[in-house]
């Protein structure tokens, strides 16, 4: 009887035994080999150069990568915010879950403001080209402390991030103010420049007369009203006649 029960006893445990590592065996096979083999699971990198950094974070995310922005740099090439650089490289063959480094773009590269101040309009011109600006407009106004000719303001202060291209307009001592101020000689100068001067020194044009010439440039002026001298008071007021071209018709 012992020994019968005891046969019973082993084959039940073995059954037992065969029975969890057949549950064992099902579970490895349906459910924990899957995982693995997923984690394994090859796809092939998709193309996010070009594209904005959110939009590529989204992209690489939904397909099971981890993201990271790995840098930022200036460049004129792409937009501020757009990918630069990825890796791996676009359209390599990469393992589900791993690693995407994103370089992002910045923006072009900020130019530092020069200081203009004291130098004269050509060499502030010159300056600001080598920069990669431009000089927008040249204004003129009376200066104690510049002397005639030398530039004394600038649109933008010494120091400051803007743009390429970007338009500065600088202004140009005319020396001292004059206590005793007289008209000076127009004559054989362009109109903006006449008209110019003339603001400077508080005078308005009163009328704008064209003749035709075949010895000047369009737009130089030919006469005017108020001899080279005379003297400048508040309500002063003076005519110029400005060259036109043949058959040429413009407007006072």
């Amino acid at each position: 009887m012992e020994i019968d029960q005891l046969k019973q006893s082993k084959i039940f445990k073995s059954t037992i035994i065969l029975l969890a590592l057949l549950i064992f065996g099902l579970l490895m096979d349906f459910f924990v080999m899957p995982w693995f083999v997923d984690l394994g699971d090859e796809k092939e990198m998709p193309d996010v150069v070009e594209k904005n950094a959110n939009e590529a974070k989204n992209l690489l995310e939904k397909q099971g990568f981890t993201v990271i922005m790995a840098d930022s740099v200036f460049d004129a090439s792409f937009e501020a915010g757009m990918v630069v650089e990825q890796m791996p490289l676009a359209y390599s063959t990469v393992k589900t879950g791993r690693n995407v480094y994103l370089t992002v773009s910045i923006g072009e590269r900020p130019i530092i403001m020069p200081n203009l101040f004291g130098i004269s309009p050509r060499d502030a011109e010159l300056k600001l080209n080598a920069l990669g600006l431009k000089l927008k407009a040249t204004l003129g106004s009376y200066s104690d402390l510049y002397p005639d000719g030398a530039v004394i303001s600038q649109s933008f202060p010494q120091g400051q991030q803007i743009k390429k291209n970007t338009a500065i307009t600088i202004t140009v001592s005319f020396g001292e103010k004059p206590e005793n101020r007289t008209i000076p000689n127009l004559i054989g100068k362009s109109y903006s420049a006449a008209k110019q001067r003339l603001e400077q020194l508080g005078v308005s044009i009163d009328k704008v007369e064209y003749e035709e010439s075949t010895s000047y440039l369009p737009d130089t002026v030919l006469k005017q009203s108020l001899k080279e001298g005379t003297s400048i008071t508040e309500d002063t007021k003076l005519t110029l006649t400005v060259s036109k071209l043949e058959s040429d018709s413009q407007d006072n």
